[in-house]
Order: structure tokens, then C-alpha cells, then sequence
């Protein structure tokens, strides 16, 4: 649900920057109107076209995969990086070379999606972090 000052973040493993991109977008699949929806937005938000506002969600591709959040996050840039290594100081539960945020949103659904190449980590309040 929408709610200001909040950013959910996923985190996911993807061949390269296209199949990321791929996923995150509305370009391949329809729904029963006809209208893109993503793979990402069906693995979460039930198929919804747009659950939150488009401007709202960003994506990254790292490359190289890593346990450390602060490398996984360093795209989104320094406050994002430093957010996500203060929720897991001890590390993620596996490497990862993507990342994809919602800002201004509480995702309460599941954390992991079977056979969704990305998992839910958290929604933290990003006011603390981004200021």
C-alpha cells in the first residue's frame, strides 16, 4: 500500500541488464484486457498493471553478484547502500546482482514467490536514511 516515506526493496539474480529489465517491465506479457503487464508485478501485486505509481519503482543490475548489501544497493547510491548494509550487518542469505525499489510503499505480501527470480527484503522507512 501506498505510504510516504516508506521504500520496499527486492533483491534477485538475473542473467544481464535485458532479462532484468525484462522482468521489471510491462513489455511481454498482457492481461486480460490486453494491457502490458510485468513479471514482476505479477509475482507480487497479483497481476495488478500498476499497484503504485510507475515513477515510483527503479531497478538496478550489478553485474557481478555479492552477499554485501551495500555493493548489491550501490547503484541506487550511497544512502540506499548504506540503508540496506544497517538492516543486514551481518550480510544477505545469499548473493545477489539486482535490485528493484518501490519508493513510498509497504509491500505486505509474501517474501518469497516461488520461482520468482527475486525476494522480497524489507520496507524500511527511508526518511532516516535519506535525509
Amino acid at each position: 500500500m501506498e505510504e510516504e516515506g516508506i521504500v520496499s526493496i527486492w533483491l534477485g539474480n538475473f542473467e544481464n541488464q535485458d532479462a532484468l529489465t525484462a522482468y521489471a517491465e510491462a513489455r511481454f506479457q498482457r492481461d486480460e484486457n490486453g494491457e502490458p503487464v510485468s513479471s514482476f508485478t505479477q509475482d507480487f501485486f497479483n497481476g495488478d498493471l500498476w499497484p503504485f505509481e510507475p515513477d515510483v519503482f527503479d531497478y538496478e543490475f550489478i553485474g557481478g553478484a555479492s552477499q554485501d548489501p551495500a555493493v548489491v544497493a550501490a547503484p541506487l547510491g550511497e544512502t540506499m547502500a548504506n540503508a540496506l548494509a544497517d538492516l543486514y550487518p551481518r550480510g544477505l542469505d545469499q548473493a545477489y546482482n539486482a535490485i528493484l525499489v518501490v519508493y513510498d510503499y509497504v509491500f505486505e505480501g509474501s517474501r518469497y514467490v516461488p520461482g520468482a527470480p527475486v525476494r522480497f527484503a524489507a520496507s524500511i522507512p527511508y526518511s532516516e536514511h535519506f535525509q
